[in-house]
C-alpha cells in the first residue's frame, strides 16, 4: 500500500488482502459488498454513485507476449470528495507512471492532487488511456509487417500471422470498447457528484477513448482486407498448382494408353513377333506428348 497526501489524498493498494480492506473500511463508510468485491477482480465494468462516494471498476487491455493476445486487467476506484483509493491486482505501468510523476514533478502534483478528486481521476485515467494507446503499437507493427510481406509469395506463413493479429484485435476490442460506455456513465454521474465545472475534463476522457476505439476499428478493417487479399493469392496459387497437375496428368495419358493397349492379351499375341510396332507406337505417343508440352508452354499453362 502506498499513500500520497496533498490537498487530495491518494491511496494505492496492490493485491489487497483482509488487512487492506480493514484499512479502507476505516477510511470511509463504504458499502460492505463493495469492500468484499475488492478482494478479487471483477468481470464487469461499472460506475455506481453512493451519494457520498463513487465506485468505478475500469478494465484495460494488456498484451501478453506468451499467448500473443491482449488480456483483461482491472483497476477499482473508490472516490470521495477529498480522497481517491485505487485497487489493482497486478503491477500496472500506468499506475507506476502516475505515481512517479506525482513524486518527481511538483507542478504535476499540484494539478493531479489539487482541489478536487475529479482532477485526480482525470489525470489518472488519462495515464491509463495513454497506456492503452501504447498497447496498440505492437498491433500497428504487425499490420505493417503483414502489408510488407503480402506479395512476397508467403501466403501460408502470413495466414498464421493474420490469424494471431485478428485474435489480438478482437480481444482488445472486447476489453476496450465497453470502457467508452463506462466513461459516458462517469460523465453523467460525475457532473452530479463534482458539479458542472468538471464537464471539460470528463468530456476529454470520452474523446480520448473514442480515438482508441476508432484506431482499433481501423486496424480490424485493415486486417480483414489483408486477410481477404491473402486468401485470394493463396487460392490463385492453389489453382495454379492444380492446373499444372491436371496438364501433367493429361500429358501422361497417351503413353499410359499405349502401354495399356499392349497389355491386352489379344493385341500382345498379334505383335509379340513384331516388336517394331510397339516401338513405333511408343515413339508416336512421345512425339504427340512433346507437341502438347510445347503447346501448353506457349500458352503459359506450364
Amino acid at each position: 500500500m502506498k499513500i500520497l497526501k496533498h490537498k487530495v489524498t491518494w491511496i494505492d493498494i496492490l493485491k489487497p488482502d483482509s488487512k487492506d480492506i480493514d484499512f479502507i473500511r476505516k477510511q470511509h463508510k463504504f458499502h460492505p459488498l463493495i469492500l468484499d468485491e475488492l478482494l478479487h477482480a471483477s468481470a464487469r465494468s461499472r460506475v455506481e454513485n453512493y451519494h457520498q462516494y463513487l465506485f468505478l471498476t475500469y478494465h484495460l487491455p494488456m498484451y501478453d507476449k506468451v499467448s500473443r493476445t491482449s488480456r483483461r486487467t482491472e483497476i477499482d476506484f473508490l472516490i470521495t470528495k477529498n480522497k481517491i483509493i485505487t485497487v489493482h491486482y497486478e503491477e500496472l505501468e500506468p499506475i507506476n507512471n502516475f505515481w512517479r510523476k506525482i513524486s518527481n514533478e511538483e507542478r504535476f502534483k499540484e494539478l493531479a492532487l489539487g482541489d478536487s478528486t475529479a482532477q485526480t481521476i482525470y489525470y489518472l485515467l488519462e495515464e491509463v488511456l495513454d497506456f492503452s494507446q501504447r498497447q496498440l503499437a505492437h498491433v500497428e507493427e504487425n499490420v505493417s509487417e503483414i502489408t510488407k510481406h503480402l506479395f512476397q509469395k508467403k501466403e501460408g506463413e502470413l495466414l498464421e500471422k493474420i490469424s494471431y493479429v485478428k485474435r489480438n484485435i478482437l480481444d482488445y476490442r472486447i476489453i476496450s470498447k465497453p470502457q467508452g460506455t463506462i466513461l459516458h456513465s462517469l460523465h453523467s454521474t460525475g457532473l452530479k457528484f463534482w458539479g458542472a465545472d468538471m464537464e471539460v475534463y470528463l468530456s476529454d476522457l470520452i474523446g480520448d477513448q473514442l480515438k482508441i476505439t476508432d484506431k482499433i476499428d481501423n486496424f480490424k478493417e485493415t486486417v480483414e482486407s489483408l486477410e481477404e487479399t491473402n486468401s485470394q493469392l493463396l487460392t490463385a496459387k492453389t489453382n495454379a498448382v492444380v492446373q499444372r497437375f491436371s496438364v501433367l496428368a493429361f500429358l501422361t495419358f497417351p503413353l499410359i494408353l499405349v502401354i495399356g493397349i499392349f497389355t491386352v492379351p489379344a493385341i500382345d499375341r498379334i505383335f509379340e513377333h513384331s516388336p517394331i510396332f510397339f516401338t513405333v507406337s511408343f515413339i508416336l505417343a512421345l512425339i504427340f506428348n512433346t507437341g502438347l508440352l510445347l503447346f501448353f508452354k506457349k500458352k503459359g499453362w506450364l
